[in-house]
């Protein structure tokens, strides 16, 4: 399940706040020195990335050639107040505090890829920080992203305490991937429906990828994604009462008794709204230049007359697999989730029962989310050296999709260093179109943040939706 997430970055964004002036508040010297004893009980962290054959990479940690972490500080030109007072803006950043796009480089040498980067951006008043913390998917999913976290925090806030400490207790984190592979069932012959939504032919371009080495496969990527300029981020706030109406109204609207989660209405939510932006007529989207142009030249279009649209949802299997014992397993325990939804369901206003309709379809793709499924899917990444990379390939191929991944459930507000928790958390600005995540809003405010990359007109798009904007509110 590593190589699904093998050439990507996690990129987040903690933002502390300095409430009292102190002038040890958050000290580099002392993040830098917890950081290296955190990795001491993530030791994936300091290996290299190679691959092994095509399609196929691993991890090697040498003692004698470590990976260490890449660790900068920058400071901003801004004061932490106009900071706040954008709303934690990730655009305010100053250039070098986050990766470009979300993409693995590291140069054509193997094994230079750093797998984790951080950069401390102080800001002019010294009354807040903003820590940047990019990881490597191919070793961690947000789950084992947070765990990382609050260790890091666990170990800094004892040496806040005593900066001689050298106790700081077990982790409890488990790196071993044969323990997913221990649990893993024995594939069966698939349905035809479950198939159809896991299979996408080979092509050329897919095989070229996969036998490409890591770091010249992310400076493709890269080089290609930078060449957009109408990239950016939005941020939008429901909050917890609209997340319970909504749920309210499509259990009302569903003639059986089928669960609903807030997570299910909102993928169907964004889904209609999105889907609705990006199917407008040719002749009303704008065009992104460069990008378009190589897109075009090098991936092509599949777009002509779509009958479905795609949205596909990182979803967690450490509960999906029966007597499965993986509650502290780090590693990637995440698949696609694809909901199929017709394109004359979605093109229809936007109301009520249609919301429902599309909540009840992303809650039937969740119950097929089984053991089965799941190891039908390893089963062909495994037997099929270019799977993973096809679907890279069909994602920049057509308009008519959207990634989604969910933070919401995670922890993010308790990651105290020893100076309180962050006021915010959220993903880094990178030009990752077509992609958007959930986050937890600070417990003082409640509900859920939503931020979406793409095009500025896809999301002006979004933002002239009524029935976006009567639930969603802007955020920037």
């Amino acid at each position: 399940m590593d190589l699904f997430c093998s050439i990507e970055y996690i990129p987040l964004l903690y933002t502390f706040k300095n409430t009292d002036g102190n002038s040890s508040f958050m000290s580099t010297d002392l993040l830098n020195k917890s950081l290296y004893r955190a990795i001491e009980d993530f030791p994936i962290f300091a290996g290299r990335l190679h691959q092994v054959q095509p399609g196929k990479l691993e991890v090697v940690v040498d003692s004698s050639n470590l990976n260490l972490p890449k660790f900068i500080e920058i400071q901003s030109n801004l004061d932490f107040a106009e900071f706040e007072a954008a709303n934690f803006n990730p655009a305010l950043l100053p250039n070098g505090s986050v990766r470009p796009t979300g993409f693995l480089t590291g140069g054509f040498q193997e094994g230079n890829i750093k797998l984790v980067n951080i950069c401390i951006v102080q800001f002019k008043d010294s009354r807040g920080i903003v820590l940047s913390v990019t990881i490597a998917h191919a070793v961690v999913d947000g789950y084992g992203f947070n765990m990382f976290m609050h260790r890091w925090a666990e170990i800094n806030k004892k040496l806040v305490a005593d900066s001689m400490a050298t106790d700081f207790g077990a982790s409890n984190s488990v790196h071993n991937r044969s323990l997913v592979q221990e649990v893993m069932p024995t594939p069966q012959e698939p349905r035809l429906d479950v198939l159809q939504k896991l299979y996408i032919p080979s092509g050329y371009l897919s095989r070229f990828f996969t036998w490409i080495s890591p770091g010249i496969r992310g400076t493709i990527l890269e080089t290609i994604q930078q060449a957009s300029t109408d990239v950016s981020i939005s941020c939008f706030h429901v909050s917890r009462e609209t997340i319970d109406q909504l749920c309210q109204s499509v259990k009302r609207m569903s003639a059986t008794d089928q669960r609903i989660s807030d997570n299910d209405v909102l993928m169907a939510a964004i889904t209609i709204v999105y889907a609705q932006s990006v199917l407008k007529p040719r002749s009303e989207r704008t065009n992104s230049g460069l990008l378009s142009w190589l897109k075009s030249a090098i991936f092509g279009s599949s777009s002509k007359n779509p009958k479905t649209f795609l949205t596909m949802e990182a979803a967690d299997i450490r509960h999906r697999i029966p007597n499965a014992n993986l509650e502290n397993y780090s590693g990637n325990s995440i698949i696609n989730m694809m909901m199929l939804n017709p394109i004359e369901l979605l093109q229809m206003p936007a109301s009520t029962e249609v919301l429902a309709q599309a909540a009840l379809d992303v809650r039937k793709s969740t119950n097929e989310i089984t053991s089965e499924y799941i190891a039908q899917l390893i089963h062909l990444a495994d037997v099929e050296n270019d799977f993973v990379f096809r679907m890279l390939v069909y994602n920049a191929s057509v308009a008519e999709i959207l990634m989604v991944s969910n933070f919401s459930r995670f922890t993010l507000y308790t990651t105290d260093f020893g100076w309180g928790n962050p006021q915010f958390v959220a993903p880094a600005n990178t030009k990752f179109p077509k992609f958007a995540t959930f986050f937890p809003a600070h417990p003082s405010k409640g509900g859920i943040f939503v931020h979406l990359v793409d095009s500025a007109n896809i999301l002006q798009q979004m933002r002239n939706s009524n029935f976006w904007t009567e639930s969603f509110e802007f955020v920037y």
